[in-house]
């Protein structure tokens, strides 16, 4: 089975190679935009490729599912091959999201060098702020984004591939109502005390966050700012519900391919 799965992971990374030399392209384009401003205009254009840089890092956000949605409208005609794979549904799953996560990776080392160098040639950076843990809190942020995002798309993938299979065309209608229903109760719920009651534990308090990207200490001034400060609003709580809803969002998605998808 190891054979079957890795001889289908490298499918993944064939098919989804146009994608990433797509995105990679723009961004280079972008990277690029970024460097004859700075050297067009010399001092006054340092700032352009950090805004870029930091554009990008930002935009690396929603690239796991967009790059996912590339991959299977290049797939939808070859979808009942797909579906005749002998591996279960959590196997042939973490196939496509480990092909996305590969180029993810690949991309945000790209981008966070091009950042890193733009921030390091700021000569007013302070000298308490550490970049390296900085990039290690962006890092960490973007790839669980990254499995996130995935793992949604993968998500409403299998509900519209099983809708369509049902209803045809009406299912994208069908999932952008179900979408918008389940906004509004997912709403109402972050408003009830039973969300409350599951996430308001382990509050990260600003001063916290603080003392991470600047281990050496923080100017007084600063650190008084950041603890009057209104709080950042996330817990220990909220990131441990995510990865719940993360995986029941996953297992939901295997069980369908499994027991409920048929090729379309």
């Amino acid at each position: 089975m190891k054979t079957v799965w890795f001889t289908l992971f490298k499918k993944e990374l064939r098919l989804g190679w146009m994608a990433f030399v797509i995105f990679l392209i723009l961004q280079l384009l972008l990277m690029a935009l970024g460097v004859f401003l700075n050297f067009r205009y010399g001092d006054d254009g340092n700032v352009a490729p950090i805004v870029i840089g930091v554009m990008l890092t930002i935009l690396l956000l929603f690239y796991v599912p967009v790059y996912l949605l590339f991959t299977v409208i290049q797939e939808r005609k070859t979808f009942h091959i797909w579906m005749q794979n002998p591996l279960p549904g959590w196997s042939m799953l973490l196939a496509k999201l480990s092909g996305a996560l590969v180029y993810f990776i690949g991309t945000t080392a790209i981008v966070g060098t091009y950042t890193w160098v733009s921030l390091m040639r700021i000569t007013e950076m302070p000298q308490e702020l550490s970049l390296f843990r900085i990039t290690m809190l962006a890092v960490l942020i973007l790839i669980w984004s990254g499995i996130g995002g995935g793992i949604t798309f993968l998500f409403l993938w299998m509900v519209q591939r099983t809708m369509r299979s049902r209803i045809g065309k009406w299912a994208w209608i069908v999932l952008i109502v179900g979408i918008v229903v389940y906004s509004i109760i997912d709403g109402k719920f972050i408003e009830s005390g039973a969300f409350a009651f599951l996430t308001d534990w382990g509050p990260i308090q600003n001063v916290s966050v603080l003392h991470f990207v600047m281990p050496d200490g923080a100017p007084t001034t600063l650190s008084t700012d950041f603890a009057t400060a209104d709080p950042i609003g996330l817990t220990v709580g909220d990131i441990v519900l995510d990865l719940v809803k993360t995986v029941i969002m996953f297992i939901l998605a295997a069980w369908l391919t499994d027991h409920k998808l048929e090729a379309s």
